[in-house]
């Protein structure tokens, strides 16, 4: 074979692994990197050099993903309670998931694995609905579902498909002008980016137990506000104690919010905006200023991109409460919304990820990715002059986006 397929770097690839189902001849593998993220790899030996994995890639084959002419902004909320409160903010997703599994169709979402690993998979009862619900933030392999969803698809049953914006165009554009006589609801999801796998893997190693299994990520026992949320991470041991880590700085939900170990595609993500080629966007309504009497059971923020998802959201009146909300209002608190420059990609700690994370000390891996260390210890210098280089980092990005 002379011709080889040009693939995402690692630097491009966001790890939707569409590329991956495509593939007839199983020549695409997954490999793990020393900084913790999944990567592609094509096996020359079986390759045959169609192309197909190119044309598929969203990133090499420059997929347009802002593609909706105007999009509507809803706040809303399922109107069954306990279902609300198994949701991470207002229950939409089960809302819409429910709706299909009751029309006959399957649902696609990231499910969570003992003691912490994430996958896509395929439900087709309101029973399992409950393993798909939930933030997870962790890489989650959607390899192989593409493939599955055409097949229902082309069975003619409608299939509501969630993941990440990357995901859905990752699984738009592995189905481009493939036909079939199914109905297709995307779903995407207003993404903080995907941390890197040493986070939960340290996590598990330095814990003082041994981890069963990563309960939540984040849940609303002590309700949920429009400002000020914490991650409230919860995990199992083998004898079934539960530690709650609602106060305390880890590697896993405060790794994951410092945005440290991200995959450099997460840094400049090109499956932002507020009109996007998905049917729906769904998250959080952080800033909301209404409903004042809503907020501890949470708050969904919906953003309808095509007259197929109006139509959708108009069928689910009886379980979903939605109202207009405000764009900017939105936007201005969800900035990962519209924003996929982070200057984060410019840190040391981003940079030298792979290193330090395999000659550093746990204690010490863990002051600098999670911020283990009092106000008081002498390691707040590192939050000072994090604030100081972002801010000059900032600065000289934006003069560059300038010129």
């Amino acid at each position: 074979m002379s011709f080889v397929p040009r693939l995402a770097t690692d630097k491009q690839c966001t790890g939707c692994f569409a590329c991956i189902d495509v593939c007839n001849k199983n020549a695409i593998n997954i490999v793990e990197h020393y900084d913790g993220h999944r990567y592609v790899e094509i096996d020359k030996s079986k390759c045959v050099g169609c192309g197909m994995c190119e044309q598929i890639c969203p990133v090499v084959s420059n997929f347009e993903y802002q593609q909706s002419e105007y999009s509507d902004f809803y706040a809303a909320w399922a109107k069954n309670r306990t279902h609300r409160k198994t949701s991470a903010s207002g229950g939409a997703f089960y809302a819409m998931a429910s709706s299909v599994i009751e029309q006959g169709g399957v649902v696609f979402g990231a499910k969570i694995e003992e003691p912490c690993y994430v996958h896509h998979q395929a439900i087709e009862t309101k029973e399992e609905l409950s393993c798909l619900q939930g933030s997870k933030y962790t890489h989650s392999n959607a390899s192989g579902n593409y493939k599955l969803a055409l097949k229902y698809l082309k069975e003619g049953r409608m299939v509501l498909f969630s993941g990440t914006g990357c995901q859905i165009a990752g699984l738009l554009s592995f189905l481009k002008d493939r036909t079939y006589k199914g109905n297709l609801v995307t779903v995407d999801l207003i993404c903080g980016g995907i941390p890197s796998r040493i986070l939960i893997d340290k996590f598990i190693s330095q814990a003082p137990y041994k981890v069963k299994r990563v309960l939540s990520f984040r849940t609303k026992e002590i309700g949920w506000k429009p400002r000020g949320f914490r991650y409230n991470l919860k995990v199992e041991d083998e004898n079934g104690k539960i530690y709650d880590y609602a106060n305390k700085n880890n590697l896993i939900t405060t790794g994951f919010s410092l945005e440290l170990t991200n995959r450099y595609s997460c840094y400049d993500c090109p499956f932002v905006g507020k009109n996007r080629k998905s049917d729906f966007t769904i998250g959080d309504y952080w800033g909301c200023i209404k409903y004042d009497e809503e907020h501890f059971d949470g708050i969904s923020l919906i953003i309808a991109h095509t007259d197929k998802a109006r139509q959708f959201l108009s069928s689910l009146r009886d379980s979903l409460f939605y109202d207009k909300a405000d764009m900017n209002l939105a936007i201005s608190h969800n900035h990962r919304l519209v924003t996929g420059h982070s200057i984060q990609q410019y840190f040391l700690e981003r940079k030298l990820l792979a290193f330090l994370s395999s000659q550093l000390s746990d204690s010490t891996f863990s002051k600098i990715y999670a911020n283990t260390f009092s106000n008081k210890s002498p390691w707040i210098l590192l939050k000072v002059i994090r604030k100081v280089y972002g801010i000059v980092v900032n600065i000289i990005d934006r003069i560059g986006h300038k010129q």
